[in-house]
């Protein structure tokens, strides 16, 4: 387990106002436990992880657990809260209709006889790198919507 994912638990239940044994009696774990996952002695169930990032009221704690998850680790999630102002920036420079318009066009292209050969490969990685970059500019702002509802 990384230290940024053993200090950003600890450090959103300090921010939460919670002690460890506030936090620990919230999620029906023993104090020990909490101790144990701040400091990356011990691994959370996802169900942990879920109850601990409502109790701290930082949803992006899901996202940074699913980093860890060998299930999730693939997956471009936001770890850090982020502010209307930024996300829609980063919205902005990833989102533009005619450069999406160009690659669905390249994709539809390379996905005209059902198979992508050899000299189609690198288009296609450029145009999944891109979807993912799209895909986290918008994952930012369902981050800031489950920010915004606690």
């Amino acid at each position: 387990m990384n230290t940024e994912y053993q200090n950003a638990w600890k450090t959103a239940r300090e921010s939460a106002g919670l002690t460890q044994e506030a936090a620990a009696e919230l999620v029906d774990v023993s104090v020990k436990s909490i101790s144990y996952y701040e400091s990356g002695a011990r691994h959370m169930t996802p169900q942990i992880a879920a109850q601990l990032a409502d109790a701290y009221r930082a949803p992006w704690l899901r996202n940074l657990y699913c980093k860890e998850c060998p299930i999730g680790c693939h997956r471009n999630l936001p770890t850090e809260p982020t502010d209307l102002r930024t996300a829609s920036i980063d919205a902005q420079c990833e989102l533009r209709a005619e450069e999406i318009g160009r690659r669905i066009d390249r994709l539809m292209e390379i996905a005209r006889d059902g198979k992508v050969d050899v000299n189609e490969m690198r288009d296609f990685e450029m145009i999944c790198a891109r979807f993912r970059e799209m895909q986290h500019a918008l994952a930012k702002f369902e981050l800031l919507v489950d920010m915004l509802r606690k």
